[in-house]
């Protein structure tokens, strides 16, 4: 019979199923004075089943798009008071654990079957129990001067926590949003999360996707323009709000190395700027492009025969470019219609440049980008700007030119005089 109590080793926590309240003789023997119920039931004041416990309890049910993450703060507050947790020991006192002093009081963190949510809320834990100091664990009175810990990763607790409780498997939602605490750096408080710009950003898309299962337009205090500052990042730089993806290469915050190597076309593209066609009018430059691609069936690259050389043949152009929303898309989606045109934001041209549906626009190569916001490529140009490479990209690069050949076009000098393919630099034009 497996055991009703699983621990979390080297912590006095223990994870389980609503059947661990039913074994007062299991949470007795694990010094159990504090139980973190995390599932949807009804827990009167003084239910037999927490008497005598301290009780914290989210009432949150195992679906992907609940929001647990809003509880971090205050759960993990709750199982540090567990762990610290020392009763009186006057004649009145009931605390009913055996073992105490030398063991420590345990924490019981449970939900129906133990596998989910009260794994999430375990790993929540752990992570931000790793970023602190050793002071929150009562190592004050220690005269040892204590290392730094390495922060655990969402995976390394994982980890940890099956050893000793090998089903635990927060559901996909829930692992996100481990992740993107993780990401936060853990906050503390409550204040602390809900003012961080990622859990701000998280919230707004949560609104925005509530707003489209109901076929209506999300509010426009709801909309993130991509080229904004975000609520009070107004007075960032926009240079400290975007990230570094690759040498010299700026995206909005939210684009990691991760997802430039996935699309090496980001690298290339990195310095085109999107310009109206009839006016010049620009756009929006590469960071703002939603990356796609075609499905597997529609992969260009999977049917088209290469050339007589071998080599394949390069995948056809998309028909349309599409963007983040942008300030200057305001106007039209203050309308708060489904779909509609997007025009030139200069109010001498106007031209029709593409289209939005908040549903999702198909792309020519079959990929489908929901919201969708499609600039018509045959509407625009894409002016790629120049610039001069930095002294530091010729300094390791080995020269390829012999003596007394023109090194003109190796220099890196804007002076430069590039010839035409096949034509020698020497020689009558």
């Amino acid at each position: 019979m497996e055991p009703t109590l699983d621990k979390c080793p080297g912590y006095n926590l223990y994870i389980g199923g609503f059947i661990g309240l039913r074994r007062p003789q299991a949470l007795k023997n694990a010094n159990i004075t504090h139980i973190v119920s995390v599932l949807d039931w009804e827990f009167k004041d003084d239910a037999p089943l927490i008497r005598g416990y301290k009780h914290f309890h989210i009432p949150v049910d195992d679906v992907e798009d609940e929001n647990l993450l809003e509880w971090f703060p205050r759960s993990n507050a709750f199982i540090q008071q567990g762990l610290d947790y020392r009763p009186d020991r006057g004649p009145n006192s009931s605390s009913g654990v055996n073992n105490l002093d030398e063991k420590g009081s345990g924490v019981y963190i449970h939900c129906a079957m133990g596998k989910s949510r009260s794994a999430t809320i375990l790993l929540a834990y752990l992570l931000w129990l790793s970023r602190q100091t050793p002071l929150a664990q009562g190592s004050e009175t220690s005269d040892m001067v204590a290392l730094p810990r390495k922060p655990l990763s969402v995976v390394e607790a994982l980890q940890l926590l099956r050893q000793g409780r090998p089903i635990a498997e927060p559901n996909e939602g829930f692992m996100d949003q481990l992740h993107m605490y993780e990401d936060m750096g853990c906050p503390t408080t409550e204040k602390e999360l809900t003012n961080h710009k990622i859990y701000r950003r998280w919230m707004n898309r949560r609104k925005v996707e509530e707003s489209l299962r109901t076929m209506q337009a999300p509010e426009m205090e709801n909309i993130i323009f991509e080229d904004e500052p975000f609520e009070k990042e107004a007075n960032t730089s926009s240079k400290e709000r975007m990230t570094e993806i690759a040498p010299g290469i700026l995206a909005p915050d939210g684009t990691t190395e991760d997802k430039a190597r996935q699309h090496p076309h980001l690298q290339a593209m990195s310095q085109v700027s999107i310009k109206c066609r009839k006016c010049r009018h620009v756009l929006a430059t590469t960071p703002f492009v939603v990356e796609h691609e075609p499905p597997p069936h529609r992969d260009p690259n999977s049917h088209e025969q290469p050339h007589k050389d071998g080599t394949p043949l390069p995948p056809p152009q998309c028909a349309h470019i599409f963007l983040h929303p942008l300030s200057w898309m305001k106007e039209v989606l203050a309308e708060g219609k489904m779909e509609g045109r997007l025009t030139c934001p200069n109010k001498k041209c106007g031209a029709n440049v593409g289209k939005f549906a908040w549903t999702g626009l198909r792309c020519s190569c079959g990929g489908w980008v929901t919201p969708g916001f499609g600039i018509i490529r045959t509407k625009v140009d894409e002016i790629v700007n120049q610039r001069r490479p930095s002294p530091s990209s010729f300094a390791n690069k080995p020269s390829t030119q012999s003596a007394g050949q023109d090194t003109s076009c190796s220099t890196g000098s804007t002076s430069a005089l590039r010839h035409p393919p096949g034509l020698k630099s020497k020689g009558n034009l």
